[in-house]
């Protein structure tokens, strides 16, 4: 806003007075100053005070879009194996006459002396919470250590759920202490039970393991295609066995137990179902 300053002059006063003072008058009385008054005009051209842009994120914010918060999917995660085995066997699949161990104990740490079932929950836990954080619905098929499930149980909890993406998180082994390498395991195009499944799984199998790799840094021992997983005949939906590394290798079980590598292979999990959703990260 411009201020314009409207100064009354005591000169001004000064002529006026002298006009009709009177000369024989001894003492003038003394010119009066006028103070400047002052009024503040507000101008059609006064300067606009710009605000600063906002960033990409506030305007997100704002508009709820933020992406975090864009995803829709339902992930059931399957942690693999537990302290309690489930006895007893089942059908590879659905309909078959072949039957198979309803679950096993899986393998354990050289190094570490964690079962494998300990360390599949604690990967599992993480991926939860990344996922969550990215606006994922979450369900776990199991969230301790004490619960007895089998592989048709397991898949159940996804086809019940309807989940988007059944991923089942597990380690290897093996009796060769120097196989290492992360892999993923998916059905064949020849699957009996729902081969219409085959490329979606496939794709959620190759993003996953492409991610993981890129962001663990592990060896890439790709994709592997077999009807013989039970858990993932049984699944009416989209599912990948995440096999994280070879518990049976000094090395790589020493760095799977640790937190930092824990994380790291959660972030290359979501990566790999985000950019398996199409979503940019």
């Amino acid at each position: 806003m411009r201020r314009w300053k409207i100064i009354l002059a005591a000169a001004v006063l000064a002529l006026a007075a002298a006009g009709c003072a009177p000369e024989e008058e001894e003492e003038k009385e003394p010119v009066k100053k006028v103070a400047d008054l002052v009024i503040d005009v507000e101008g059609e051209d006064e300067e606009k005070k710009e605000e600063p842009d906002k960033t990409a994120d506030e305007e997100k914010q704002e508009d709820g879009q933020d992406n975090k918060q864009a995803r829709t999917q339902t992930i059931v995660i399957d942690p693999g194996h537990s302290a309690v085995v489930a006895e007893g066997t089942e059908p590879l699949g659905p309909g078959s006459t072949e039957n198979k161990a309803a679950d096993t104990s899986g393998t354990s740490g050289v190094v570490s002396g964690l079962n494998e079932y300990e360390l599949n929950l604690q990967v599992s836990r993480r991926l939860r919470t990344e996922l969550q954080e990215r606006g994922y619905t979450v369900i776990m098929t199991r969230d301790t250590n004490d619960v007895p499930l089998s592989c048709i149980e397991r898949a159940d909890v996804a086809n019940n759920n309807e989940a988007d993406a059944f991923v089942r998180i597990h380690a290897n082994g093996s009796e060769d202490s120097s196989a290492k390498g992360a892999m993923t395991i998916c059905i064949t195009p020849d699957n009996k039970f729902y081969p219409e499944l085959y490329e979606q799984a496939r794709s959620l199998s190759d993003n996953i393991i492409n991610c993981l790799s890129e962001v663990t840094g592990c060896e890439n021992d790709g994709v592997w295609e077999t009807d013989s997983m039970s858990g993932n005949n049984w699944s009416r939906v989209p599912a990948t066995i995440v096999e994280m590394g070879y518990m049976t290798n000094p090395d790589e079980d020493a760095l799977m137990a640790t937190e930092d590598y824990q994380k790291k292979i959660a972030k290359g999990i979501a990566d790999g179902i985000d950019r398996y959703f199409g979503y940019q990260g």
